[in-house]
């Protein structure tokens, strides 16, 4: 048997993996905090800015799946062992943390023919946990991969000599997601209807936002910079200044929509959504940004890389367990007034789930079934600054 070399990992990909997942953290922390009786106006209003500085979590895991998927598997994909692998580290385990939060919500109390067609439901649409539609979305890319994969390959091929015609290309899947963007915050919430079909109902409206469609450009965004990671860091570093204006200049937009649309300063976290065009660009200048601190920070000596990396490594166990996470420490937090509310109390509850989150799947990880549980955990070696090779063994980011 001939073994090809292994390919190098992308070192940042951890970093922006550990913020994409304690951004959703403080998110779901905001979400209990500011519904707590007695929040002031200011409070809400703050609460409100930080949860929007944090809503580049979801598409930025997106935005690394589609990174990981180009870098690996451009060239050769086996599809059979590629979605068995898949399978094994990301559906099994949300099969487990599944089933674990029926039973905590009592979804499951006996068994019979009932039981296993909510259990069956619940699974397809990821409605076990307020958290798990993210898994039922994510995963379509990994089934969807060969047709995602020949439609880029075809689209690079025809635009590769033309650089004009590449952008022209990007600019229309831009305009036409932000399309689907308005189609989805501001027709349907005006027009609503009923496709004929159940199933085509459900899946294209009534649970659009764990539709791939629905985060389908930072997919795109992510394979692009695949086939282009040096040029790619290199206009980061280079153009820094202009995505810090466009970063600010779309947040300031954003906030004034959440003000105009809640009706004040008693933010309605609802109107944040990332499925409307306003968030869709802020969104493309956060992940850019992000992205940039993820590449300085590899070229430092900072300590706290070492715990990044590792919280990368754990991103995914963490965030299936982090919402039976917080259920308990808000069970702890609420015996104390200071803890129990208030944006000190949000920090501590941030920095506990987080924390307890990241050791329950370290500890669950170093079981002999600890893949099942939490997927897959170990990874190769780590650069700063790989090139996008030829090789044949694809599990390297």
């Amino acid at each position: 048997m001939s073994y090809m070399a292994r390919k190098e990992r992308i070192v940042e990909l951890d970093y922006v993996r550990s913020f994409a997942f304690l951004a959703v953290v403080y998110q779901h922390v905001i979400g209990v905090y500011i519904r707590k009786p007695g929040v002031s106006e200011e409070t809400s209003f703050l609460f409100g800015m930080l949860f929007q500085l944090l809503k580049f979590a979801v598409p930025a895991f997106v935005f690394v799946t589609g990174l990981v998927l180009v870098y690996n598997y451009y060239e050769r994909l086996h599809y059979p062992r590629f979605i068995q692998k898949r399978f094994t580290e990301i559906i099994v385990p949300y099969g487990f943390w599944s089933l674990v939060y029926m039973v905590l919500h009592h979804d499951i109390t006996r068994i019979n023919l009932d039981t296993f067609l909510v259990i069956g439901k619940k699974l397809l649409t990821g409605s076990a946990s307020y958290h798990l539609w993210f898994v039922v979305m994510i995963f379509q890319f990994y089934l969807l991969y060969p047709v995602i994969l020949r439609l880029f390959r075809s689209a690079r091929q025809a635009l590769r000599t033309s650089r004009l015609g590449m952008w022209a290309a990007v600019g229309l899947a831009a305009v036409a997601y932000g399309g689907l963007m308005w189609f989805s915050s501001r027709y349907l919430p005006a027009h609503p209807f009923r496709l004929d079909g159940a199933w085509l109902d459900a899946y294209l409206i009534k649970y659009r936002d764990r539709n791939f469609l629905y985060y389908s450009f930072y997919f795109l965004m992510g394979g692009m910079v695949a086939l282009a990671l040096p040029q790619f860091r290199a206009f980061l570093q280079r153009r820094w200044l202009l995505l810090v204006a466009a970063f600010a200049g779309t947040f300031a937009y954003i906030s004034y929509e959440l003000i105009k649309y809640s009706g004040g300063l008693r933010v309605n976290l609802n109107v944040a959504t990332s499925l409307k065009p306003s968030m869709f660009l802020y969104t493309v200048a956060q992940l850019l940004i992000i992205y940039l601190l993820a590449v300085w920070l590899s070229h430092t000596k900072s300590v706290w890389k070492k715990w990044l990396t590792k919280l990368g490594h754990y991103s995914y166990g963490a965030y299936l367990i982090h919402a039976v996470a917080l259920t308990y420490v808000m069970k702890l937090l609420n015996r104390w007034e200071w803890t129990a509310s208030g944006l000190g109390g949000s920090v501590v509850a941030f920095l506990l789930c987080s924390a307890v989150s990241f050791g329950a799947t370290y500890l669950l990880a170093k079981l002999p079934f600890g893949a099942w549980l939490v997927g897959a955990t170990e990874k190769g070696k780590s650069v700063a600054a790989p090139a996008v090779q030829r090789e044949a063994k694809r599990e390297a980011v």
